[in-house]
């Protein structure tokens, strides 16, 4: 729930930014036009387009030599398809060549009785002087429904009003035009026929019987929808069947691709879907139908083919992505796994935009003014998502900066433990009591992130705390048996360690020990420092050195003070001699002792080749 919130989100800022701009030059255009004292003068006109379209003879001649070719792109540019709908322009070439047989076949118009030039903005093709001659008296009121107009960029074009009566027309006349195309093929007179549309050659082969209209729709075209249908569940089925030999081929052997190979099998439904969705689109194209009702189709397979794309694109990012994380992790690397996950939600809340987008195209909306009205929505939208813009900033600063990978132990904020997950709006945290914690990506921007997981080493400092009536031989033998087990552990550091009494407590002297673990893992760390700290244990055992515990001696009687050497003396003079008998003679300069030392272990051949036995 909370990503497709997210996704809404998101959606609807993209909208808000395009309406931001769609009103910003609206705003630009209102005050330009109302401070301006011309209006802009219209572009130029292409001089081959003049050429082509520039008189109504011109844009008739123009239109009868393309279709002889066989040119239908050029022929619909001579006719003015503005006022249709996207979905019922599909049969422009069919319309095209049926203008044609009116125009040439049934009627025999001659391009140079056509007006050149005229102060007219809509001439009738029949009618004017000449150019009916060649039409029946009865035909002329059907014939002078073609006519010309001129568009506002100076071209000429049959009109709209031609466009919509055509198919009434070539209905009406079928019989006619079909005996003229076959006079003229018997006798060989008359202009050279173009290639009709596949649609039309199709219709042309059907028996009459099955052009009968049956249910709204002749009975050859049910029968083409149905195969059609048919058609799209094959490719479907087969696209199906294609991705399980592959999947055969390349998953079925490998067991380390399980995760893999399972992406590969979601994938399967929505690529098929779309195949199908590709066929049926392009097979309305194959076959005439009623404009209505093609429209009607085509805005159903437009949606549908849109659905399942956006379907196909999630299902090939997941894809993906498991395939480069896959790989990512064998060779060790763990940015990999906050980016492209990232990445692929970035491409999902894409994907569905572009889809929106071409959704709203294929229905005709008014994207643009659409866009205009939401200004001040967007704005209200983009302050209530403020925070989630916050922690989109602060998930794009994370994957900059790379405070942390997935994986790693983090500190932040009070949060301690292993970071699971990131996403656009925040990051998961799974604690060591095992709770999932999230934590808004926004806070990551400023808050202190102490990364346990890139300690190159891990440290212990700990104090051992022994008995006052250790011997000082005792605490040397025992400092420098624990420095020899930091040196034989094989997971200690060896050039950097300290053993030595650093502390008289209130009951007990106190040995600081400080080490390093060279290991990345905290379970390690821990089997580790027990073995380490089970061998000092031992060590003291062995030399008779007692662990300190909090204790306070109360003396019930007075003790006589026994004489100590130098006695005699001045205490000043005693206490200096009994400390220069302990430290020895004066050093000179250069006899000063360096810096600490870190040897190997000592080798004890008894107890190392016992060791090497076992």
């Amino acid at each position: 729930m909370a990503r497709n919130i997210l996704r809404i989100l998101l959606c609807g800022l993209l909208l808000c930014q395009l309406a931001a701009v769609v009103s910003a030059q609206a705003l630009s255009e209102v005050t330009g036009g109302a401070t301006a004292e011309k209006p802009a003068a219209p572009p130029p006109i292409d001089p081959k387009l003049l050429l082509r379209q520039g008189s109504p003879r011109a844009t008739v001649q123009t239109f009868l030599d393309s279709c002889q070719k066989s040119d239908f792109d050029t022929a619909i540019e001579c006719m003015d398809f503005s006022e249709r709908p996207e979905a019922q322009k599909a049969s422009q070439r069919d319309l095209a060549y049926e203008l044609y047989q009116l125009l040439s076949t049934l009627w025999s118009i001659h391009p140079e009785e056509v007006p050149d030039k005229t102060d007219q903005i809509e001439v009738t093709v029949f009618g004017n002087g000449k150019t009916g001659r060649y039409v029946p008296p009865d035909d002329l009121e059907d014939a002078q429904k073609i006519t010309l107009t001129k568009g506002s960029d100076g071209l000429w074009r049959f009109s709209a009003k031609t466009i919509d009566a055509i198919n009434k027309l070539v209905t009406k006349y079928a019989k006619q035009i079909s005996s003229r195309e076959k006079l003229e093929e018997e006798t060989g007179r008359g202009d050279s026929m173009p290639k009709p549309t596949f649609a039309l050659w199709l219709e042309s082969q059907v028996p009459p019987y099955y052009r009968k209209t049956q249910f709204l729709l002749p009975t050859y075209q049910w029968i083409c929808l149905l195969l059609l249908i048919f058609t799209g569940y094959v490719v479907d089925v087969f696209f199906k069947w294609l991705l399980h030999l592959i999947y055969v081929v390349r998953f079925s052997r490998s067991a380390s691709d399980e995760e893999l190979s399972e992406a590969f099998k979601k994938a399967w439904q929505p690529i098929g879907l779309t195949a199908m969705a590709l066929a049926w689109y392009g097979g309305l194209y194959l076959f005439r139908l009623p404009d209505l009702f093609r429209a009607i189709l085509f805005y159903g397979v437009q949606s549908f083919g849109v659905v399942t794309a956006i379907w196909t694109f999630f299902r090939l990012s997941d894809l993906i992505v498991i395939h480069l994380v896959n790989a990512a992790a064998r060779r060790g690397k763990k940015y990999d796994d906050l980016l492209l996950p990232l990445l692929s939600k970035s491409l999902k809340t894409f994907a569905v935009c572009i889809g929106v987008l071409m959704l709203a195209d294929s229905f005709n909306l008014p994207i643009v003014g659409l866009l205009g009205s939401l200004g001040i929505g967007g704005i209200a939208i983009a302050l209530a998502a403020k925070d989630t813009l916050s922690n989109i900033f602060g998930s794009l600063t994370v994957m900059i900066d790379r405070p942390f990978e997935i994986g790693d132990w983090i500190l932040t904020e009070g949060v301690e433990g292993t970071v699971e997950k990131m996403g656009l709006r925040s990051t998961k945290i799974r604690t060591f009591n095992n709770s999932l914690l999230t934590v808004p990506n926004s806070l990551l921007i400023t808050a202190k992130v102490d990364n346990m997981g890139r300690r190159q080493f891990r440290r212990v400092n700990t104090v051992v705390g022994v008995q006052y009536d250790t011997t000082p031989e005792q605490i040397d033998a025992f400092c420098e048996g624990i420095r020899e087990l930091i040196r034989r552990q094989p997971y200690t550091r060896k050039d950097y360690y300290q053993v030595y009494l650093n502390e008289f407590n209130s009951s007990s002297l106190d040995i600081l020990v400080n080490l390093y673990f060279d290991c990345n893992d905290w379970s390690v760390e821990l089997r580790e420092r027990h073995r380490l700290f089970v061998d000092i244990v031992r060590l003291a055992k062995r030399l008779g050195v007692q662990f300190a515990f909090p204790t306070q001696t109360i003396h019930l009687y007075q003790e006589e003070a026994a004489p100590f050497p130098g006695a005699d003396e001045l205490p000043e003079e005693s206490g200096r001699r009994a400390a220069a008998e302990i430290a020895g003679p004066l050093p000179m300069p250069n006899e000063r002792r360096g810096l600490v030392d870190f040897p190997g272990p000592h080798s004890y051949e008894d107890i190392d080749t016992r060791r090497r036995k076992k």
